[in-house]
């Protein structure tokens, strides 16, 4: 079955995991493809052959030998054996006979050939088999460790043994690609590469305007790219002029630009004002033709709130969809292939982008690999880079982003977020944001006596709710109805950047009355659209498996629940004390949360948490564009031939994410991806 990423999808899937408190790295929710072995041994051949040491990977990184290592998986040990000589890894062998059949098995071969084309710990992992490949990756550092001689904690600390000191090169040096190791040649007029959000809409926007176009996805067809989000902002789409609810373009622009601390392009935010609700519209009929609802998420606006909520947020109703919810997720994510595909669109699974080729001054290809060698790609009106971006590359994000890696908690990066595109951009002379950023929410659970991110924390969709929040010394410190990432910066600088949320016995009634705005509302919106993360999802699954595995603490008195979280007793029952007295004045004196979202702690039994760091989506930063979606030189001049949309893009976020404009990165994705294919297919 082909099952594609979804956030919904996940989060089924992740309900059906016993092993949800040890998704410390999780990467992807779907089905991987069943043709790979148990244990699967890789040895480098003519399409894999391990890529020459760059200037941080002199002679002598290794010791030469045979290195073997195991970590727990979902069901079993997963061991990896690597053999290495002095500067690179020469085998691989995957050993997961005891996962899962057809989910955790078939990662062997796949993560195998990683390693050996990656040449590092930061391969990719496989959709569907989340703790399996985090197993798999426990045990490849190390052996990594063992090759170098050196304990497994200076690897996963970061320093690769080299007494902190940052050696690595992220970017490194374009491949050089000699002729004699391009298998086949392939012509078309544009070339989309990456088969996720920003993608799909760009290949079916550039075929129906007539040009001859392929699309490349690295992965299999069985998980085929990371398919559409579920949830698009836009402004000025058909629904919301019918509900009467559509937002100031400019008001909403000027939110953006506040929230990227005005680093932020106004120019492409317009474009995105002016261009996204024809795009909605767009996709809402090729839904609508196969019997799926898309729809205007609207919410009460009757509440005085002190940051700006605007309903731009237009989602899929998969509750109005018969079959099981992987199966409504494949419908979903068929529907932008399948009409593409009618129009003539080509779609080659398991291509990856290696190099861009730029011929006089004009980017008019790529070289990919795939498993038979170098394909040549020619591209005579344009590429278009759909590659997400770099959230799965621990060299990037450790060098461009070191405030992020200490605050993730849980990463859910589409599997394929390496930075190839970004990387390859750059080779060509495109410029990137100096200023880096990601999106990160504040649903990081932790255990009472832990202290900091954790391998073993949690997903805890409730965080983003605004109950009482304390420090471990049990004072409040914040409005905790700010933004996700708000929070989390404010948290950074508490000691162990850890902080407690509790609430009482009437918990389910308060969220309801929070009417929160987004992916953390519980209930349906006003107009009846579907929440993300339904109510009987959390009470059901969730609730329950985290208070069995002592994530959630609960108590019948208040100093309990202190002697539970770790706190003093006295500040945490003075605080709570304020906390209610501030609730019977329904007036916060001391933040100036609004009177709504204040809730009382009365009632037993009281419960709450340890949190800590976030919940990792994607980074924000990326490739700079123009208004045409041209990425752009270091003199802000446009690269002929090449196209850059989706996370890969930058020009558009900084410092935080939006999350009151719900969807507004992957609404920017489809609008951006979909003229980019428009633009490109009528360049001469």
């Amino acid at each position: 079955m082909n099952k594609e990423l979804s956030r919904r999808n996940f989060l089924k899937g992740a309900a059906g995991m016993a092993g949800i408190a040890a998704l410390g790295t999780l990467t992807a929710c779907g089905t991987p493809d069943d043709s790979g072995s148990s244990g699967s041994a890789v040895a480098p051949s003519a399409s894999s052959a391990a890529p020459s040491p760059s200037a941080g990977q002199e002679t002598g990184i290794y010791i030469p030998g045979t290195y073997s290592a195991s970590a727990k998986g979902m069901e079993s040990d997963v061991t990896v054996t690597i053999e290495v000589d002095e500067t690179k890894i020469i085998s691989a062998v995957v050993d997961t006979a005891g996962e899962t059949e057809g989910l955790g098995k078939p990662v062997g071969e796949k993560m195998a050939q990683e390693i050996l084309d990656k040449q590092s710990i930061d391969v990719d992992g496989v959709s569907g088999a989340t703790v399996t490949s985090k197993a798999v990756r426990a045990a490849l550092e190390d052996c990594i460790a063992q090759a170098k001689g050196i304990d497994v904690s200076m690897i996963r600390d970061g320093n690769g043994g080299n007494d902190g000191q940052e050696t690595v090169d992220w970017l490194g040096e374009a491949p050089v690609i000699a002729d004699a190791d391009v298998v086949k040649t392939a012509d078309t007029e544009v070339l989309v590469i990456g088969a996720g959000t920003a993608g799909l809409f760009a290949a079916c926007a550039a075929v129906e305007e007539g040009a001859k176009t392929i699309l490349i996805e690295k992965f299999g067809e069985d998980y085929g790219g990371s398919g559409v989000r579920d949830t698009l902002g836009a402004i000025g789409s058909r629904q919301q002029i019918e509900n009467n609810d559509n937002p100031d373009k400019f008001d909403v622009i000027t939110e953006m630009y506040r929230q990227s601390n005005g680093y932020g392009d106004q120019r492409l935010y317009k474009v995105w004002a002016d261009k996204s609700g024809e795009t909605i519209d767009w996709y809402t009929d090729r839904l609508a033709e196969k019997d799926i609802f898309f729809k205007h998420e609207v919410d009460d606006h009757s509440h005085e709130v002190r940051y700006p909520v605007f309903d731009v947020g237009h989602s899929v109703q998969f509750s109005t969809m018969e079959g099981d919810h992987d199966s409504q997720t494949a419908r979903v994510a068929s529907v932008l292939k399948d009409y593409g595909q009618g129009l003539g669109l080509e779609i080659h699974y398991g291509t990856s982008l290696v190099e861009l080729i730029k011929e006089g001054g004009k980017v008019t290809g790529i070289y990919a690999r795939t498993d038979e060698g170098y394909v040549r790609y020619n591209a005579s009106k344009g590429v278009i880079v759909c590659t997400g971006g770099y959230s799965l590359n621990m060299d990037m994000l450790k060098a461009l982003q070191p405030e992020t890696v200490k605050m993730i908690n849980i990463n859910y990066s589409y599997p394929g977020s390496q930075g190839d595109g970004i990387k390859a951009c750059l080779w060509a002379g495109a410029a990137m944001d100096d200023a880096h950023s990601s999106m990160l929410f504040d649903r990081g659970g932790i255990k009472p006596d832990q202290v900091g991110c954790q391998e073993e924390g949690v997903l805890f969709w409730m965080g983003s709710q605004p109950f009482l929040k304390v420090d471990l010394n049990g004072n409040r410190f914040t409005n905790e109805s700010g933004c996700y990432d708000h929070i989390l910066h404010d948290a950074f600088n508490l000691p162990g950047m850890t902080y407690a949320m509790v609430w009482d016995a009437d918990y389910i009634k308060d969220m309801e009355r929070f009417d929160s705005h987004g992916c953390s509302r519980m209930f349906p919106h006003a107009n009846g659209t579907d929440p993300v993360w339904p109510l009987d999802l959390n009470e059901g699954v969730f609730m329950p498996m985290y208070r069995e595995q002592g994530i959630v603490v609960k108590a019948d008195t208040i100093e309990e629940l202190a002697e539970k979280l770790g706190l003093p007793a006295d500040n945490f029952k003075a605080t709570v004390d304020r906390y209610n007295e501030l609730y019977d004045k329904q007036a916060d004196e001391d933040f100036g949360k609004e009177a709504y979202r204040l809730s009382q702690l009365r009632t037993a039994p009281f419960e709450g948490l340890r949190m800590s760091g976030g919940y990792f989506i994607c980074t924000l930063d990326g490739i700079k564009i123009d208004t045409n979606m041209n990425a752009v030189d270091t003199e802000g001049k446009p690269i002929e031939g090449l196209y850059v949309a989706g996370d890969c893009s930058g020009s558009y976020f900084d410092a935080s994410y939006p999350n009151l404009l719900a969807g507004a990165a992957a609404g920017r994705s489809v609008t951006f991806g979909r003229l980019a294919g428009k633009n490109a297919a009528h360049r001469a």
